[in-house]
């Protein structure tokens, strides 16, 4: 990628990426196209930025924030067709975050309060431009949802670990024996990716269409730096860390590995530079690269 530096964290599967990088004006969300980038615009100074994601159409949402002298904000955003807007707030809820798009155009996020505690998941329509409106079924709870994949579906925590709530419908995944705290990073054609603590040991989760978990074989992760998780398209197809057994270092969250529908594949690049961030449905890969000099550079690897 020919920017110099930033992340990829959402794509458009067709080769495009957007993520945020730092530019003279501050940290700033970028776009990667056809062998080029634009620095997108913001929404105002003090703001820092967190691109969800990207449909096939190139809408990119997010979340811009501030914290500024006690001072803090969060306003979920969409950029369309040269055009950043932000998206309206639901009821007396002062803060707001986008989490996923999908190709009709449909925005999923949530919106909270800081005195109430409680997250409450929305959706902001394409075919009812500047509304929002809650998900029947979904209660405002404690805990913010994880993911959303392409046909609505949201992934959320409860107490009872994650579920899916599809069409007013919660639904709990699945879990093993020895299997703790679970997370999910990713939510792709109604599988799911993430991170736990089993038999003691951190490992990769993948939880396949009826909802079944599986422990990742050869896998690791590290969430006291800030490398990225793991990932899935569409396919099943998975980026994530693999463990020191295989190469992985876990101190400095290096070493990356391949796996479809749970099953190892192989090794991701070169274990001790390459980072990989998002992966999309045509098995195009963005990430970082660190050079000599330990600075990460934005890149892109296809999958074969």
């Amino acid at each position: 990628m020919p920017s110099k530096s930033g992340l990829p964290t959402a794509t458009d599967h067709q080769g495009g990426f957007a993520g945020t990088a730092g530019t003279a004006d501050g940290q700033r969300p970028i776009a990667w196209k056809n062998g080029a980038y634009s620095v997108l615009p913001g929404l105002g100074p003090l703001r820092t930025y967190d691109v969800a994601d990207e449909n096939r159409a190139g809408t990119i949402v997010g979340t811009a924030q501030v914290n500024y002298l006690g001072f803090s904000a969060s306003t979920a955003f969409r950029y369309r067709d040269g055009v950043m807007e932000e998206l309206p707030k639901l009821g007396n809820n002062t803060k707001a975050a986008a989490l996923g798009i999908n190709d009709a155009g449909d925005i999923t996020g949530f919106v909270w309060d800081d005195g109430s505690g409680l997250t409450t998941v929305v959706r902001w329509p394409a075919a009812q431009p500047g509304t929002v409106t809650t998900l029947p079924g979904l209660a405002p709870h404690a805990t913010r949802p994880e993911a959303v994949d392409e046909d609505g579906s949201v992934l959320v925590l409860r107490d009872s670990g994650l579920a899916v709530w599809r069409a007013g419908t919660i639904t709990q995944l699945g879990t093993l024996p020895g299997l703790r705290t679970a997370r999910a990073n990713a939510f792709s054609n109604g599988r799911v990716v993430g991170n736990a603590v089993y038999n003691d040991k951190k490992v990769g989760v993948y939880w396949d269409q009826q909802g079944a978990a599986h422990v990742l074989p050869n896998s690791s992760y590290n969430l006291s730096n800030t490398n990225p998780g793991f990932d899935i398209n569409r396919d099943g197809l998975i980026t994530g860390r693999i463990d020191e057994a295989h190469g992985g270092n876990d101190n400095s969250g290096t070493g990356y590995g391949v796996w479809k529908q749970g099953a190892w594949v192989s090794n991701f690049g070169d274990i001790k530079l390459d980072i990989p961030s998002r992966i999309g449905d045509d098995g195009t890969v963005a990430g970082v690269r660190m050079d000599a000099e330990r600075i990460f550079h934005p890149y892109v690897w296809r999958c074969s």
